[in-house]
C-alpha cells in the first residue's frame, strides 16, 4: 500500500490534508493492533513463569477433560498446521476460561493477569485481553464469504442472534458458504473481530456440537455463566475430538454420502420429488410439509452447496449453481 504523505490530501474525502484528519486516527489503530497483538503472548509467557505447573494441570484436567486416554495420546502425532492451531487455541482457552490451582485455592486466569500482582500490560492490552474474556466460545456459520474483505456469520446457538459483519481478511479467504466454526467474537472499537483462536469443523460434527450443546442448555439463561462453559466445552471437546478422526472425503460427509445428487440443470427437479432415505423415504418436496421435514432439507442443500464449494476451492473449476433448488423448493439461502 502506498504511504500517504503528511500534507497530501485525506483519502477520506475530506478535503482535509492528512496530518490534520485521519493520521491521527490510523497512529492510533496501528498502535491498538500492535498491542493486541503481542499481548496474548506476553500474558502467557508470564503464566508460563509463574505458574508451570498450573497451566499444564489446567490444559489437562480442563481443556483436554472430555478426551478419552487414546484421544489425547492420539493429539501427540498431528500434522504440524493442526499443532499450531492446538496451541494457539489452548492459548486463547488459558486466558479466557481457564482456572488454576494457587497456593489453596482455585483462581481465574482472567484475574491473575488482570490483577494488581499481574503482568505489566499497556492499556490497550488489558482492555483486549478484558473483552477477551467477556467473549464465550460460540459456534458460527457463513452466511456470505467475500474473500480477502470479510465474512457474515450468524450464532447457531441463538436464532435471533443478528447476523454479523466481520472484517477478516485471511479467515475469508479460507472459509466458505456454510461452513461451519468455533469462535469468540470481540466487539473491538465498535467493529467485530475473531479474537484469533478458530474450531474448524464440517456441518454434519458441527451439528452433532450444536445438538448435545442445546440439549444441555435447554430453558437456560444464554448469557449465564454455566451456560459459556457448556458452550466452551462441548465445543473444545468435539473439535479435540475431530482432529484425531478419520476426515470423511470430500462428497462422503455424513448423510449426503448415500444421497448423491447429479449437479446438473436438468437434473435437479426430478431429484425434488426423489424418495431420500435421510428424509425418511420422502421426497425433499414431501418433506417440506412438516418443520423437521423442512429443516431436513434445507440441511441437505447447505451440506450439498458447502461440499461443492470446499472442492472447488481444494481443486478449482467452477462452483454449481444452487439457487435454482432453492427458490425450486421455495426456500431462502439465509435462514431456517
Amino acid at each position: 500500500m502506498q504511504k500517504i504523505g503528511r500534507n497530501e490530501p485525506c483519502p477520506c474525502g475530506s478535503g482535509k490534508k492528512y496530518k490534520k484528519c485521519c493520521l491521527a486516527k490510523e497512529q492510533e489503530r496501528t498502535i491498538r493492533m500492535r498491542d493486541e497483538s503481542t499481548v496474548a503472548t506476553r500474558a502467557l509467557d508470564w503464566l508460563g513463569s509463574h505458574f508451570p505447573e498450573g497451566l499444564r494441570h489446567a490444559v489437562q484436567s480442563g481443556y483436554y477433560a472430555g478426551l478419552k486416554k487414546a484421544e489425547k495420546q492420539a493429539l501427540d502425532g498431528l500434522t504440524v498446521d493442526k499443532h499450531e492451531l492446538l496451541t494457539i487455541n489452548i492459548g486463547e482457552w488459558l486466558l479466557t476460561d481457564a482456572k488454576i490451582p494457587v497456593n489453596d485455592d482455585v483462581k481465574s486466569v482472567q484475574e491473575l493477569i488482570l490483577g494488581q500482582d499481574g503482568p505489566a500490560l499497556s492499556e490497550v492490552g488489558r482492555q483486549w485481553l478484558s473483552n477477551l474474556g467477556k467473549r464465550p466460545l460460540r459456534l458460527y456459520e457463513v452466511c456470505q464469504s467475500l474473500p480477502g474483505n470479510g465474512i457474515l456469520v450468524r450464532d447457531l446457538l441463538q436464532n435471533d442472534a443478528p447476523e454479523v459483519w466481520v472484517a477478516e481478511k485471511n479467515l475469508s479467504q479460507s472459509l466458505v458458504l456454510w461452513d461451519i466454526f468455533g469462535a469468540r467474537l470481540v466487539d473491538n472499537g465498535g467493529e467485530w473481530k475473531f479474537s484469533g483462536a478458530v474450531y474448524p469443523f464440517h456441518r454434519e460434527a458441527a451439528n452433532t456440537c450444536k445438538a448435545k450443546i442445546l440439549r444441555k442448555i435447554k430453558g437456560m439463561d444464554m448469557d449465564a455463566e454455566p451456560v459459556r462453559d457448556i458452550c466452551c466445552a462441548a465445543i473444545a471437546t468435539e473439535w479435540l475430538r475431530s482432529l484425531v478422526t478419520e476426515v470423511p472425503a470430500a462428497g462422503e460427509e455424513g448423510a449426503v454420502a448415500d444421497e448423491y445428487i447429479e449437479l446438473a440443470a436438468d437434473s435437479l427437479e426430478a431429484w425434488t420429488e426423489q424418495p431420500l432415505s435421510v428424509l425418511g423415504d420422502r421426497s425433499p418436496r414431501n418433506a417440506l410439509k412438516t418443520a423437521a421435514g423442512r429443516r431436513a432439507v434445507i440441511e441437505l442443500l447447505k451440506s450439498y452447496e458447502n461440499q461443492n464449494l470446499r472442492q472447488v476451492k481444494q481443486s478449482g473449476g467452477e462452483s454449481f449453481d444452487f439457487e435454482p433448488l432453492w427458490n425450486s423448493l421455495g426456500l431462502k439461502r439465509e435462514g431456517e
